[in-house]
């Protein structure tokens, strides 16, 4: 009998990432993918209006194209906090005019969750597997949805009015943003990290 093993720590890892985020796919793509069944519940009667998948496919392309775009920004200088602010409104923007482009209407809520679980599972996958990010991650928005609103309560986060789903003011989305970087001193990943972990945040 051969007790020895060849396995690491990283092809346990690997085994992980592959169940949540898919076999057959790279993991970019991946991401974007399981970024998307974070939210598609909220999407009522698109599978139904796409049930071959042909706008949601030509939708991860885009996102995937910005994302490309994002990492190309790193390359010549240091990322800043207005250069990521810019992408990520032309990148909700695009994906929400694409699909307007194609009657259907897509929130600035669910753009968000998209983008921002995006380049969660990106940072969760790592550099050795997604290189090129990792001067993004203290910019990254964090995905706002109804359980890290929750977690901020106690913290003075102001409410939306509507559901997170169905927020469709960019600038109103963008005034939480900023509110969760100017109330905590780490980075807004981190906190959104913290608190799904169900922790408390120093303040």
């Amino acid at each position: 009998m051969n007790s020895q093993s060849k396995l690491t720590r990283t092809d346990y890892e690997d085994f992980l990432i592959r169940i949540y985020i898919g076999t057959d796919q790279d993991f970019f793509t991946g991401c974007i993918n399981r970024a998307y069944l974070d939210f598609n519940r909220t999407m009522h009667g698109f599978a139904k209006f796409d049930p071959e998948r042909k706008i949601y496919n030509k939708a991860v392309t885009l996102i995937r194209k910005s994302l490309d775009d994002l990492r190309a920004l790193c390359l010549p200088q240091p990322m800043t906090v207005g250069v990521f602010d810019d992408w990520h409104k032309a990148t909700c923007l695009k994906i929400m005019d694409y699909f307007e482009t194609n009657n259907f209407h897509l929130y600035v809520g669910q753009a968000q969750k998209w983008v921002n679980m995006t380049m969660k599972y990106i940072f969760v996958l790592g550099e050795q597997r997604i290189p090129g990010f990792g001067s993004v991650y203290p910019y990254c928005h964090v995905p706002i949805d109804s359980i890290l609103q929750k977690s901020l309560e106690n913290y003075g986060y102001p409410p939306l009015h509507c559901a997170w789903s169905r927020m469709d003011d960019y600038e109103d989305y963008f005034q939480r943003q900023n509110w969760i970087r100017q109330r905590f001193a780490l980075a807004p990943l981190d906190v959104e990290f913290i608190l799904w972990m169900g922790q408390e945040l120093d303040t």
